[in-house]
């Protein structure tokens, strides 16, 4: 079965049953003249809508956010993290030093810096410690590519890359409704 063309004559069966790429999706939208902002489960929720002759989702630009506290040069773990900060090269820094050369931004100081409400560095470290002793974090569903990757590495540890790109690229021809559709909005 090949996969369909996103036309506006598709069935909003078929397009829930198979991946596509949040590109397609924002192509599609502004072909038809909707919205083409938003995540991807915004967009496949528009065009699901869109397919089924119901209304549009409401959906609205987030407002940009006025307040950005500078960060300060220097950081130690007393430094109360500021809304707006970014997760850059200096935090990344900061972070290596007190942990390991191996630290990546997971889910959960992506969350606390969205909402720091006054924490400090010492306490995204908590946080960070924690999470990492709790496993891996669930992969939110418009990353299904990640989830794919991790997935296929776990089912074979000696696998290559280019063995989990060539498997996803098969995964992307076949329809999706046994493998992602439990969760589809």
């Amino acid at each position: 079965m090949n996969r369909p063309l996103l036309t506006p004559d598709l069935r909003p069966e078929e397009f829930s049953a198979w991946y596509w790429l949040k590109k397609e999706l924002q192509d599609f939208c502004s072909a038809q003249n909707w919205p083409t902002g938003g995540s991807k489960q915004d967009l496949a929720a528009r065009v699901r809508a869109g397919l089924s002759g119901q209304p549009l989702p409401a959906w609205r630009a987030p407002a940009a956010t006025a307040v950005h506290d500078a960060m300060p040069g220097s950081l130690s773990p007393q430094t109360v993290i500021g809304p707006g900060w970014r997760l850059n090269a200096a935090l990344r820094g900061f972070f290596v030093a007190h942990t390991s050369p191996a630290f990546r931004f997971n889910q959960a100081l992506r969350d606390l810096f969205k909402n720091p409400e006054g924490r400090t560095l010492a306490q995204a470290l908590v946080v960070y410690r924690d999470s990492c002793t709790q496993g891996a974090a669930p992969i939110q569903r418009q990353f299904q590519f990640n989830q794919h990757i991790r997935d296929y590495f776990a089912q074979h540890p000696g696998a290559t890359r280019a063995q989990a790109l060539q498997a996803w690229q098969a995964k992307r021809q076949t329809p999706q409704a046994l493998v992602f559709s439990a969760d589809a909005q």
